[in-house]
């Protein structure tokens, strides 16, 4: 879940209110944020995020919620609203004859719930989607107290065909211990080293290590909070073959990433990507990229 710097118009808000929300009473937003291939500028998956339209205050945004739901117990509830929405998505873009998967959010208290995992299992056997299209993504703003029962959990997942990925990779709860204990398809590296990166050589190498290690067992690798397309370059040289962030689409409504996407399905211009910047550590792995990377056009494609 790429962290955002979208201001909500208020922090004030009662738990009461969050309550009816979470149950269906008010409010429930679902954007879409891309996730885009950094090598070539497509449109690769997308990220279902919750927002809250709130009659008085406007746009709240998850940081003011989110720790309340966890706090009343309602994780599962907004799981399985949000995982609602994902399924009618999901029907809706296979109606326009576009497909790319959609991940959700949870926490690991969620997903360590079976009837969590069989509820959204169950809506896709019921839509007769492919269990492909559907991306698990764990939280890591808990701490995992059941590894075992969440590994099981998510064992459950994979075997019916969804992926998992594991959100904040390099700053959560995350140890050597889960990685190797849980089935992931994806990892995605915590906004903190992508922005410091430029400035930062330890950053950096931070980066490419983790991205090096992703690699090496199978995973792929998402670099988040993508603010500037003149980081891609370096991206790329780090590691990363996928990015998520303002600079590549910030959290839209789902007619708005429909146009990106039928844009690119008609042959459009992909995003653009601008030459490398200098810096002395990125060059170093930087290599025969030049040489091998398709060319980004151009032209920047927003919606």
């Amino acid at each position: 879940m790429t962290p955002n710097h979208e201001a909500s118009t208020s922090s004030v808000v009662s738990d009461e209110e969050i309550a009816a929300m979470v149950a269906g009473k008010d409010g429930l937003r679902v954007l879409l944020q891309p996730q885009v291939d950094l090598m070539t500028g497509r449109i690769v998956s997308a990220e279902a995020l919750a927002r809250w339209q709130h009659p008085r205050l406007g746009i709240v945004m998850p940081a003011e919620f989110i720790p309340a739901i966890n706090r009343m117990g309602l994780d599962k509830l907004l799981f399985e609203r949000v995982c609602l929405r994902v399924i009618d998505i999901l029907l809706t873009m296979r109606r326009a004859g576009i497909a790319v998967p959609v991940a959700i959010n949870a926490p690991a208290s969620t997903l360590s719930d079976e009837s969590a995992v069989d509820f959204l299992l169950d809506l896709i056997y019921a839509a007769e989607l492919p269990a492909s299209l559907v991306r698990v993504e764990l939280t890591e703003d808990q701490p995992i107290r059941e590894l075992d029962v969440l590994r099981a959990s998510l064992m459950k997942l994979e075997d019916a065909g969804c992926e998992v990925s594991l959100d904040d990779f390099g700053t959560g709860h995350a140890s050597l211990k889960l990685l190797s204990a849980i089935p992931l398809s994806e990892v995605k590296i915590d906004q903190y080293f992508v922005t410091r990166m430029r400035r930062s050589a330890v950053a950096f190498e931070v980066l490419r290590t983790a991205a090096e290690l992703a690699t090496r067992l199978g995973w792929r690798v998402v670099a988040e909070g993508v603010e500037n397309v003149a980081d891609i370059p370096a991206l790329r040289a780090a590691g990363c073959r996928y990015g998520q962030g303002f600079a590549l689409g910030r959290p839209m409504p789902l007619d708005a990433l429909m146009v990106r996407l039928r844009t690119q399905r008609d042959g459009g211009e992909p995003l653009a990507a601008p030459a490398n910047y200098a810096s002395s550590w990125i060059e170093a792995f930087d290599g025969g990229a030049k040489e091998t990377e398709p060319a980004f056009p151009a032209r920047v494609i927003t919606q």
